[in-house]
């Protein structure tokens, strides 16, 4: 196979691995496989693993001796400066693309808010309150892309790689955690068509504003959600002093208690 060859594989492989843990199928600890992903794939392990070595380097994955590689987990820390960075490069974004926006841009972006509005009220008319992964699937789809149209009408292509990479590992850390509801999917939809609004009209201050607002409440709620799970896992990390007996009736409880896994994350 040539090098130009395993370099278009190579990067196929790694965009089937990003969609993997942007749609939650894969999170934080899980171990994946070079042989599993080449065969899902069809092609070999050789591109596979120049991806996993690139989702390394920008510390989406991690070897760990005994076990492979495996989906790193996130620390407070990180969480902090992937916002802090998208704080930084995604208002500037907004500022240049005020008033340049293209007639297709900004139809497609005002589709991807109506999506995201359309998910709310779906979730009003089943008086729901937390989307079906299906719904999920198409919020993510809409958020997602509703800010990489915003970066890539600035223009600058180097930021919109960055921003992704960013906004890539904030959705690993946050999938498996934290439980995105329908207050949180208003929100998110009202700073939408406020950016757009103003970077429709130009005012691109106002449109900069906005957005990092946006990132800060989105990183407010995420941190604040990340201190009550690690309260919670520090308050279970205590030992219940039952005769045993008890204690093994408790656990049978404490199994059946325990949710299924399901997709959840905070759009921003």
């Amino acid at each position: 196979m040539s090098d130009a060859s395993t370099d278009s594989l190579s990067d196929k492989a790694y965009h089937y691995i990003q969609k993997k843990l942007l749609a939650g199928e894969w999170t934080a600890g899980d171990v994946l496989s070079e042989l599993a992903v080449a065969r899902e794939m069809g092609i070999s392990r050789t591109p596979v693993r120049e991806a996993f070595r690139m989702l390394e380097q920008e510390g989406v994955l991690e070897q760990v001796p005994r076990f492979g590689t495996r989906v790193k987990a996130l620390d407070r820390r990180d969480l902090v400066e992937l916002y802090e960075l998208r704080e930084a490069l995604e208002p500037y974004a907004v500022f240049q693309a005020a008033g340049k926006l293209s007639e297709g841009d900004a139809h497609m972006l005002d589709t991807l808010c109506r999506e995201m509005k359309s998910v709310a009220e779906e979730l009003r008319k089943r008086a729901k309150t937390v989307p079906d992964a299906a719904m999920m699937k198409r919020l993510l789809s809409a958020d997602l892309a509703f800010h990489q149209l915003l970066i890539r009408a600035a223009g600058n292509r180097r930021m919109m790689k960055i921003v992704a990479d960013s906004r890539l590992l904030a959705r690993i850390f946050a999938t498996p955690r934290q439980e995105h509801d329908l207050g949180i999917i208003e929100e998110t939809h009202r700073y939408h068509i406020q950016i757009l609004d103003a970077v429709k009209a130009g005012k691109g201050e106002v449109a900069r504003k906005l957005m990092a607002e946006h990132i800060r409440a989105s990183m407010k709620e995420s941190l604040e959600h990340y201190d009550q799970q690690r309260a919670a896992a520090e308050a279970d990390a205590v030992p219940l002093d039952l005769p045993d007996d008890m204690m093994s009736e408790y656990q049978r409880m404490e199994r059946n208690a325990r949710p299924r896994k399901s997709q959840r994350t905070r759009a921003a």
